[in-house]
């Protein structure tokens, strides 16, 4: 009995030192930012603006307005929690393609943004940038889509549930930080005592636009019933779409159904008919 309890007792000091340790860098778990820019909006023969901006707090902000000629809205983007805006051009350039003029910029700490990334920070920053489109009638065209992916998808809920957009997207979506380091470490007590939330389940529960959610058939990271949760979470109109392909990379492994789904969806906001619900079956690329 001695010697089962003293074995127990090392292993509730090693669970405790392990999730102490874990939870002194809890950030360094969650923001992966990269300050170096690779690539510009030009390399996809994308016209743009350098833009600066200050957050509510004086953190000094980085983005890029890349204006429509004709555009539908203005897609305000929330970029997942690695790399920064110069990764993701291409993105930038398929909603272009769409009929959207696009504002991308970098959460403090990415980029050029200055500052050091936190929960607080981002929320921040994305209101900014939303304040940033409101001043200017010329850039936020017939309104604003929020759109965000992966961490940046709890970013965008939480703007959306604030302010008033045309509408919000989500890609890759989970439920909340708890939820997820639960999944991702599931021997550890970390859901009860993680400083971060980033709650988007109970940001889209009080969400008044119209939702687009997508999710990735073969998802590694999030667990797949986390996009689930979130819709079913979402009162109508709402729209849902599962591709074939990874977290990073199902957009261009279903490329086609993708970009059908997302025109389905603004032909629907730009029309102002809005359905009840419609769900989008699993379609191959």
């Amino acid at each position: 009995m001695k010697l089962l309890l003293r074995a127990l007792l090392l292993l509730v000091i090693a669970i405790a030192g392990t999730v102490i340790s874990m939870l002194s860098v809890e950030d360094d778990y969650i923001f992966f930012p990269e300050q170096e820019m690779s690539h510009s909006p030009a390399d996809a023969g994308l016209s743009f603006r350098d833009l600066y901006f200050t957050s509510a707090d004086g953190v000094r902000l980085h983005g890029w307005y890349m204006p429509h000629p004709h555009a539908r809205f203005t897609l305000l983007h929330l970029h997942g929690n690695a790399g920064n805006i110069s990764h993701r051009v291409a993105q930038y350039r398929r909603w272009h393609e769409m009929g959207l003029a696009v504002f991308a910029f970098d959460y403090r700490g990415f980029g050029l943004s200055e500052g050091e990334p936190s929960e607080d920070g981002l929320y921040d920053d994305a209101m900014a940038a939303w304040s940033l489109l409101q001043e200017k009638p010329e850039m936020a065209g017939n309104g604003i889509i929020i759109a965000g992916r992966s961490l940046g998808c709890a970013v965008a809920a939480h703007l959306a549930s604030e302010v008033k957009p045309a509408g919000l997207a989500l890609e890759t979506p989970f439920t909340s930080l708890p939820d997820m380091s639960a999944a991702a470490y599931p021997w550890l007590p970390l859901r009860w005592f993680v400083r971060n939330q980033f709650d988007t389940l109970s940001a889209v529960a009080s969400l008044q636009a119209p939702l687009l959610l997508i999710s990735a058939e073969s998802d590694e990271i999030i667990p797949a019933d986390m996009p689930d949760r979130v819709f079913a979470a979402a009162r109508p109109p709402k729209l849902r779409g599962s591709f074939p392909g990874k977290h990073n990379d199902f957009d261009y492994v279903s490329a086609r159904p993708y970009t059908r789904l997302w025109l389905q969806w603004l032909h629907v906001l730009a029309s102002k008919r809005q359905p009840a619900m419609q769900w989008v079956m699993l379609e191959q690329p």
